[in-house]
């Protein structure tokens, strides 16, 4: 991607600077318009060719844009899934550990009330 972005900006500089060397020739209107009219076909065959690359590269963005976003929704559906079954899996263990909280509860309580009854 990064290639062809400089290979356009490549392209658009030669033509730009093309273009500002014609315009700023101390040449007559008349070799000008002669090596324009000489040279109108291989401008026109260089915008046709940054017209078609210009093409691609849009199809090959809006392509990887399609391709990023199916791959998150799919991203999106399995991290979900993965979730739901670690949950499922936590569960017998989370009830095993909610019922010892509550039996070491007990016993505090229990302690507490025979170090009161002691006092």
């Amino acid at each position: 991607m990064k290639a062809k972005s400089l290979f356009y900006g490549i392209v658009a500089g030669s033509i730009i600077g093309s273009v500002s060397i014609l315009l700023t020739t101390p040449s007559s209107g008349k070799e000008i318009r002669t090596e324009l009219k000489n040279t109108k076909d291989e401008w026109s065959l260089m915008l046709n060719e940054l017209k078609y690359n210009l093409r691609k590269l849009i199809n090959s963005i809006q392509f990887l844009s399609k391709e990023g976003k199916d791959a998150a929704k799919e991203l999106t559906t399995d991290l979900k899934s993965s979730i739901e079954q670690w949950k499922q899996s936590t569960e017998p263990n989370n009830n095993n550990l909610q019922n010892e909280i509550t039996n070491i509860q007990k016993t505090i309580e229990e302690l507490e009330e025979k170090l009161n009854k002691n006092q």
